[in-house]
């Protein structure tokens, strides 16, 4: 889907500032009045995917918290995370700017949308509020929405929108949703959670009850609650069993429930009622809500993640895997959020943990609060009856080792949480990934197979992780790897000499493909030049050279370190000349299906640094081969493209240039001028001879080297408001979800 349109309506805000940013939130409002063309600046005290995807915009975000807010801000917005004595806070009551909290911001922002959507309950609402977008984007209704989570596929989680529809949760946790004034409130449910923060069950509900009447309409899920707390309303209408959507991608009553309410309130905004459940088909998921994180080539291990952390939400979660997954063991590993609902509900807790085939309850996520001394989590694992259980507080690493070592058969590692225990993912998938991998080698056949690390795989020799590579020497064995790949559940990944790859430190299920043997060589048919993919172009233009036949656009060329068939889908370029210039024609498989495809270079949509084949690995490649030549005039010239190279480029592992240029200037230039060279983070380094390129010493983190790129770019757009892009290539999804890409 395109990115929308930014509304025209002026806002009363010039500049906002942002305490907390990074929460999900916070950063959403931000991301609005990013849209609507206000100044947006932020801090937090620790990084977060959230604030790289403000950061990616090239707003002025950093960390950690300050002393002081932009004199220019003319409100300041703080997170409930956010104490009264924070620095940034007294700043701005010093300075006389206003300052008001997340849910309160949200409320007024809110009042300049002519239609809002407040969708609320104590459970559900994210997956509401993003079925909703979705139907309504997919309906082209242009809708701002603010979700509290990732989407994906999305390229953010809140947008402005034409500025028209606003359909946002609105949060019950601190009071605030009470402020909304909705054209429909959608309430899903109302149980007794974070009533200890509000003032207890009666306050809590008549939270919900004022959202109500300050909204022109109520949509709710029909239960004796909702009917209690919303029947009196004269424009209330209730949804029930008989509305539940039988066709819905994604399993669990909990959520035909959501999708059934989402439904309904697209239809009192217009959308034809079968038009909204034919969008749902294509609805990405939100990030935490029973996604799938690890799935074997055969299917029988699946590692799932779900951010239930009620006993309600467990319940469904659980029942949803159990829907999902009816002939799989069921591990659960469960984080209580806050030591409040260990308190309240411990024995609720323990019941539907019982449920699984086994359970383990991890230390529990305090968030903000110091309140440790409430209750014993181990008292959850204890009541657990007739399911193996055991509490645990050891490392996640530690745990991810126990965890793999336990799956045996067809099982589903259900990680359960709103918590840090989303930490658990990534170590528990490396282990279980590793071992597949492992038993993949014994499998393969018809081709060569290994496994060896990014760091040897790439120039810039960053990635511990180690994924299969196959290095095919005909097309016979590249068609079998490919074959292979698919059979098993592997993404197939064309590497070339891997020049513009930024490797990880994760396990990847991934099929690399380095193409040898006849692929690397070269020879000549009549007036043109057959070049298999793996020939180094350095090498082809020093053997035309010698034989007095080299096309002058290769000299140039010679010097980066690609294979043709990466610089022909890279369309790489040096000294003015591209790629592009020498094709006649090309040969490649597709990499989605293993067809066979043949095109001539006029029928490629080549760009600066760019082609349209990025879904085909490039197995041959014809140039044009000139008339014979002075071969020492070549030489002289080729030596003379290497020494101007040599004289720009730094010594050291790089993976070229990082940052695109962007229209009418240099990356290079910009990240010198905002004082980015010789910037350090651990082992990586930016060139002090080329700011564009960066340097990894022998074993460099992936961490680092990422760190070092989004400090760079968020220096350049912090001094001159340019949001560079990536143009190196990074493999692994922790490192894009930091960076925002």
């Amino acid at each position: 889907m395109a990115e929308l349109k930014s509304p025209k309506r002026p806002l009363p805000w010039r500049s906002v500032h942002f305490v907390g940013a990074g929460g999900v939130g916070m950063a959403g409002l931000a991301h609005i009045l990013a849209d609507w063309g206000v100044t947006v600046t932020g801090t937090d005290a620790a990084d977060s995917a959230m604030l790289a995807s403000l950061a990616a915009r090239g707003l002025d975000v950093r960390v950690p918290h300050g002393q002081t807010v932009p004199a220019t801000a003319d409100l300041v917005v703080y997170s409930n995370a956010v104490p009264a004595d924070n620095p940034e806070r007294l700043d701005a009551a010093a300075k006389g700017i206003p300052a008001c909290l997340r849910g309160e911001f949200l409320a007024r922002l809110a009042c300049h949308f002519p239609t809002v959507v407040s969708v609320a309950g104590s459970h559900g609402k994210t997956t509401t509020t993003a079925m909703l977008a979705h139907i309504l984007r997919v309906a082209g209704r242009d809708p701002g929405y603010l979700v509290g989570g990732n989407l994906p596929g999305w390229p953010r989680n809140a947008s402005a929108g034409a500025g028209e529809i606003l359909v946002t949760e609105v949060d019950e946790s601190d009071g605030t949703q009470a402020l909304m004034r909705s054209s429909c409130a959608v309430v899903l449910n109302v149980e007794d959670d974070h009533c200890w923060s509000v003032g207890g069950v009666e306050a809590l509900e008549r939270c919900f009850q004022t959202l109500a009447e300050r909204a022109d309409q109520v949509l709710a899920w029909d239960s004796p609650a909702t009917r209690r707390l919303f029947a009196a309303h004269p424009a209330a209408l209730f949804s029930g069993d008989a509305d539940l959507p039988l066709d819905l991608p994604i399993p669990g009553r909990h959520n035909r429930i959501d999708a059934a309410l989402a439904i309904a309130t697209a239809s009192r905004l217009g959308v034809d009622p079968a038009a909204a459940q034919a969008a749902l088909h294509s609805f990405p998921g939100v990030d935490r809500r029973l996604s799938v994180r690890y799935r074997s080539a055969s299917g029988e291990t699946v590692v799932v993640e779900d951010y239930a952390h009620h006993p309600t939400e467990l319940h469904a979660a659980i029942a949803a895997l159990r829907e999902g997954y009816p002939r799989h063991r069921l591990l659960v590993v469960f984080q209580p959020h806050r030591f409040e609902r260990v308190l309240r509900y411990t024995a609720q807790f323990a019941d539907e943990l019982s449920a699984a085939d086994q359970a383990v309850v991890y230390r529990p996520f305090a968030a903000w609060r110091e309140d440790a001394d409430l209750a014993d989590p181990a008292e959850i694992a204890r009541r657990i009856a007739g399911t193996p259980a055991r509490y645990a507080t050891e490392p996640l690493t530690e745990l991810a080792q126990r965890l793999a070592a336990a799956v045996a058969g067809p099982t589903v590692v259900a990680i359960v949480g709103a918590g840090d225990i989303h930490g658990l993912v990534a170590p528990l998938r490396r282990e279980l990934l590793d071992r597949e991998l492992d038993g993949m080698l014994a499998e393969a056949a018809g081709f060569p197979l290994r496994r060896l690390a990014w760091a040897e795989l790439t120039t810039l020799g960053v990635g511990r992780g180690r994924p299969l590579l196959a290095e095919p020497r005909t097309e016979a064995e590249l068609l079998a790897a490919l074959a292979f790949a698919h059979g098993h559940g592997l993404t197939p990944l064309s590497l070339g000499r891997g020049s513009n790859l930024v490797g990880t430190d994760e396990e990847l299920p991934v099929l690399a493909l380095r193409l040898a043997g006849d692929f690397a060589s070269w020879r000549t048919e009549g007036d043109q030049l057959r070049v298999g993919a793996a020939m180094p172009l350095g090498r082809l233009a020093r053997e035309l050279v010698a034989q007095g036949g080299c096309p002058e656009a290769l000299l140039p060329l010679a010097w980066i370190p690609a294979t043709a068939g990466g610089a022909v889908r890279m369309n790489a370029g040096a000294e003015g000349c591209d790629t592009s210039q020498l094709v006649l024609r090309l040969r490649g498989v597709r990499l989605a299906d293993g067809t066979i495809v043949e095109r001539n270079a006029s029928d490629v949509a080549w760009a600066y640094r760019e082609s349209d084949l990025h879904d085909l690995l490039v197995t041959e490649v014809w140039f044009a081969l000139p008339s014979l030549t002075d071969t020492a005039a070549q030489q002289e010239r080729l030596a003379g493209f290497g020494e101007r190279r040599a004289a720009r480029q730094p010594v050291g592992r790089s993976a070229g240039c990082v940052f695109r240029n962007p229209a009418g200037d240099s990356a290079g230039r910009l990240v010198d001028t905002c004082g980015g060279k010789g910037m350090r983070i651990g082992g990586a380094t930016v060139s002090d001879r080329h700011a564009n390129i960066f340097l990894a010493e022998a074993g460099t983190r992936e961490a680092d080297f990422v760190a070092l790129v989004r400090a760079v770019r968020q220096l350049v757009a912090q001094r001159t408001g340019v949001a560079l892009a990536c143009e190196v290539q990074f493999l692994g999804p922790t490192a894009r979800e930091t960076l925002g890409l």
